[in-house]
């Protein structure tokens, strides 16, 4: 992404879908959590129906050219934007632990009501490694300046900076490095305020060009290799780019040659929590209880606590003391207890489950069939208890072939009851909805009450116990074969957890093979576990397979690149972009399934913060030849027919490309020069014009809601047998931009002409036509419906 990505406006989110990605400690935005989807599906059936009689096909239904390849008796492989919706709705326990704003999309709680929420907010696993890019959100660097803990190390660095403009931080992932590298930016470039993310995926011969003279920059774990290192010339082209005032910090876990680094220590982690607990104190303002206590009394009572003492004597990372320091500033407003403190943390979680899958300790009595069970619960937490009971009965049997060789198959047909697994587990059950064909319906669920259980489950198991990795992957091969979207899904998300714990073995164990496999449905489970594994801290690796797959001239491997960056989101947009550049360009041409993977793609970044840097990309790919030209022409159109739904109750449905033009002014500017090209070009003109005409329906759409809600809202016993149309919003956007498209007179007739051939849908009176075509002849734009 070039800068102006880093941030989309605010305003409504996308139906569904990946916005930025979440991040760690050192704060970073998440994508849209489960219950994000769900208040879109109102708007998602009326424009998955509007969208489906457009192109002929059933509503709901997936791509045509997602399911060619597949076999009679296979599920079809989802579409990219049906695979994020997927994603999303049914593995909410990837957001637990996220903040309440998860990129673009705003959401009232967690999946669980009551104290469920409380766990889910204070215990999350280890958070994303996938940070946004751009222009970091003025927020952030306001709760970043005010919570960091400064140290005498954080003081060398920033000397050092200061000296040099340039410098090579050098740290492990979780130990508060980026969180140090946006603190020195931001009090070095105090007349800015202002810190700008680059793309992990930009090449470092690529910097100095995305850089801005006397800019505070940071780029965090780039993507280098042997064939592409970080050099000192590189370094030394940013600097001249920079200028005198210029900064730029390059956050890196790996070592590098050619290349002065300097190692990240951090501080204590009491130091972390003091700073933490001391911000928090400060917002919540004085408890009534309190007795007059100054905030660093209180403060310091709470760190005096014994089990206070006991968790950071243990030496946790910043991450985990950054989280600690919440959960103690809830106790200090009564929302939590000593109980809640004393089990928070990853090494009280690691400890659980030591003792869970230990041969012997107090835990001994764990039988082997609870055991599989907690792993099914790890990976179907938040689902049906008789599911997790099923699926974990299959995997016991698989261990048994393991335990005991030469026992016959076959175990007991009842168990412990529920409620004694459930507190074996420290699980609870509650009620919640599923959308199913009939409708939602009710169930009863179950979960962890920590919400960093489940993901600790499966690392403790994969990493401590060896003899439990082959039945436990023969067990995720058979539930990735299920038919159930839900059980196939849940297991590669699984798998990408273990991928996230071991790389390599993963690659070899499933990933590679699921990546090359001819059946788009594998494919589809490779994508989806590679974006967990990104999730997990493994990022970086994954950038590097993807990088990898791209350059091979292998179909499937290509699909499923394709589809994974569809996921990841526009923290990848830059990676993704020249991936796609790269496999569209080169090679043997590409079936109808990839193409449509390719323009797939390309529709979800434009949803998402990237929307600018994919447009100006767009634009680029469509003045040259070839199948670039094509492939600019089928993303942008296929990115034009995707809605969202408008801010406030009842908003009325937008094209999102629209919303992004008239809320940014780099987004409009890319837009329009994309709808002038394809309106001018012979070949694309009537596919671009039918777009627009869809356009042209949702303002009308919008107008006929607006003219209805006037109708009904004057006061009682008011006669206006005659009411002037309402103008939308959309309608309004739309009036400006079409004036936009113009550069001859011939240009002007041919959209007049389309507006006059234009046939409203039924209910509507056709003056939204007639207004635009007042607009696009210079007369005065029409004044927006008020927002009700």
């Amino acid at each position: 992404m070039n800068q102006h990505t880093a941030t989309s406006p605010p305003g409504p989110a996308p139906e569904a879908g990946p916005g930025p990605l979440a991040g760690d400690a050192d704060g970073a935005q998440s994508a849209p959590g489960a219950k994000g989807t769900q208040d879109a599906q109102s708007a998602k059936g009326t424009q998955d129906a509007q969208d489906a009689q457009d192109a002929g096909r059933p509503a709901g239904g997936p791509d045509p050219a997602a399911t060619t390849g597949s076999p009679p008796d296979e599920a079809p492989a989802p579409g990219a934007w049906e695979a994020i919706e997927q994603l999303f709705s049914l593995a909410p326990h990837l957001r637990s632990g996220r903040a309440n704003v998860m990129g673009d999309t705003r959401v009232s709680g967690d999946v669980v009501a009551g104290d469920k929420r409380v766990d889910v907010h204070l215990h999350g696993g280890p958070p994303s490694r996938l940070h946004s890019v751009g222009p970091l959100p003025a927020a952030e660097l306001a709760h970043l300046a005010a919570t960091f803990a400064p140290s005498r190390r954080y003081d060398e660095l920033y000397a050092e900076l200061v000296l040099r403009r340039v410098l090579v931080l050098r740290g492990r992932s979780g130990t508060g490095r980026r969180t140090a590298a946006v603190r020195m930016l931001l009090q070095a470039a105090r007349t800015s305020g202002e810190v700008i993310a680059l793309d992990p995926g930009t090449e470092p011969a690529d910097f100095a060009d995305h850089v801005r003279p006397g800019g505070a920059h940071v780029v965090v774990d780039p993507v280098t290799g042997p064939d592409g290192p970080l050099r000192d010339v590189h370094l030394h082209a940013v600097h001249r780019r920079l200028g005198a005032e210029g900064l730029f910090v390059v956050v890196t876990g790996s070592a590098v040659e050619d290349v002065t680094t300097h190692d990240w220590e951090p501080p204590p982690a009491t130091e972390i929590t003091r700073a933490h607990l001391l911000h928090a104190l400060q917002q919540s303002g004085p408890e009534p209880a309190s007795g007059g206590a100054t905030v660093s009394e209180r403060a310091r009572c709470l760190l005096e606590l014994d089990v206070s003492v006991a968790y950071l004597s243990a030496g946790p990372s910043p991450r985990e003391a950054v989280g600690f320091a919440r959960l103690l500033a809830a106790r200090a407003a009564g929302r939590c207890g000593d109980e809640e403190l004393s089990r928070y943390g990853r090494v009280s979680a690691e400890e659980t489950a030591g003792r869970w899958f230990a041969g012997g300790g107090p835990e001994e009595g764990v039988s082997l069939r609870d055991k599989a069970f907690l792993i099914s619960l790890a990976v179907f937490d938040g689902l049906p208890y008789p599911l997790v009971a099923e699926l974990g009965d299959r995997l016991h049997l698989r261990l048994l072939g393991v335990e005991e060789p030469g026992r016959p198959a076959g175990h007991p047909v009842f168990a412990a009851s529920p409620a004694e697994r459930l507190a074996l587990a420290r699980a609870e059950e509650y009620p919640d909805e599923t959308d199913t064909p009939w409708g939602r319906l009710p169930e009863r669920v179950v979960a962890f009450r920590d919400g960093s259980l489940w993901n600790t489950v499966l690392c403790h198991v994969w990493t401590s116990h060896p003899a439990v990795r082959g039945p436990l992957l023969a067990w995720l091969d058979s539930l990735v074969a299920d038919r159930r979207v839900t059980v196939r899904l849940r297991a590669a998300v699984a798998s990408g957890v273990l991928a996230a714990a071991d790389f390599g073995h993963a690659h070899d164990a499933f990933l590679d093979r699921w990546g090359s496999s001819p059946r788009p449905a594998e494919r589809q489970l490779a994508a989806w576990s590679l974006y967990t594994a990104a999730e997990h801290g493994m990022d970086t690796a994954v950038r590097r397979l993807l990088s990898q797959w791209s350059g091979r001239p292998d179909p499937a491997r290509r699909w499923t690149v394709a589809r994974s960056y569809a996921l990841l989101g526009g923290a990848t947009a830059t990676s993704a972009l020249r991936d796609i550049e790269r496999m569209a360009a080169s090679g043997p041409e590409p079936d109808p399934l990839l193409r449509a993977a390719y323009e797939q793609t390309l529709e979800a970044l434009l949803q998402g913060p990237a929307a600018v840097t994919v447009l100006e990309r767009l634009v680029r790919w469509y003045g040259s030849r070839g199948p670039l030209r094509a492939l600019a022409a089928q993303g942008f159109l296929r990115g034009a027919r995707r809605r969202v739904r408008g801010e406030g109750p009842g908003g009325a449905l937008w094209p999102r490309l629209l919303w992004l033009a008239e809320h940014d002014t780099a987004t409009r500017q890319f837009a329009v020069v994309m709808w002038r090209l394809l309106l001018n070009d012979r070949e694309r003109r009537d596919a671009a014009r039918d777009e627009l005409v869809r356009w042209v329906r949702c303002a009308d759409h919008a107008s006929t809601r607006a003219a209805r809600g006037r109708l009904f809202t004057g006061p009682p016993y008011e006669e206006e047998p005659d009411p002037p149309g309402a103008v939308s919003d959309v309608e309004s956007a739309l009036c400006r931009l079409l004036p936009l498209l113009v550069e001859t007179g011939n240009d002007r007739e041919r959209l007049d002409f389309l507006l006059r051939r234009y046939e409203p849908p039924a209910g509507a009176d056709g003056a939204t036509a007639a207004r635009l075509r007042d607009a696009l002849a210079g007369e005065p734009p029409a004044r927006s419906a008020p927002h009700r």
